[in-house]
C-alpha cells in the first residue's frame, strides 16, 4: 500500500474503495514462494524508483542483506530509503492474506484484507509523507 500511495496510484486525501485497491498492480497477486523478491511499483513525483517486497518473518535479515549488498556495490545510506510498512498491517489484513493465499478463499480473503487496510489507511498516508519529507 505504501508504495502505491508513494507513486500516486492511491489517493492521500480519502480512503480508497475496494475497487481502487484491486486495481493496484500486484495486489494479492504475488505467489508465496516469491516472498523476498523486489517489485517495481513505479516512480514518484521526483523520478525516484519505488519498490516493494514481502518479507514474511525475515524482515531484519533481509533488511541487513539489502543494506550490505548496496554498500558493497557502492550505494551508501542517503542514496536510498528502506521503509518497513509491516507494523501497519492489521490482524484482519494478515488473516485476509492467509485466507486468499493458503486456503484459496480469494474473494473473502481480499475483502478482509482491504477492510483491514482501509481501517488504518491514514497511517499508511502518514508513513509515506514522512518518507517523502526524508527525500527532500
Amino acid at each position: 500500500m505504501a508504495s502505491a500511495i508513494h507513486c500516486g496510484l492511491l489517493p492521500t486525501d480519502r480512503i480508497p474503495s475496494h475497487e481502487e485497491f484491486l486495481a493496484i498492480p500486484y495486489y494479492d497477486r504475488t505467489l508465496p514462494e516469491l516472498i523476498g523478491q523486489p517489485y517495481l511499483m513505479g516512480e514518484d513525483a521526483r523520478g525516484n524508483s519505488v519498490y516493494f517486497m514481502g518479507l514474511c518473518n525475515q524482515r531484519q535479515q533481509i533488511d541487513n542483506m539489502i543494506r550490505t549488498i548496496l554498500t558493497v556495490v557502492g550505494i551508501h545510506d542517503g542514496k536510498y530509503i528502506l521503509q518497513d510498512a509491516f507494523p501497519l498491517i492489521t490482524f484482519s489484513t494478515k488473516l485476509g492474506g492467509l485466507l486468499s493465499k493458503r486456503y484459496c478463499l480469494t474473494n473473502l480473503g481480499r475483502s478482509m484484507s482491504i477492510w483491514g487496510i482501509q481501517r488504518c489507511y491514514p497511517q499508511f498516508v502518514e508513513l509515506v509523507e514522512n518518507v517523502k519529507r526524508r527525500l527532500e
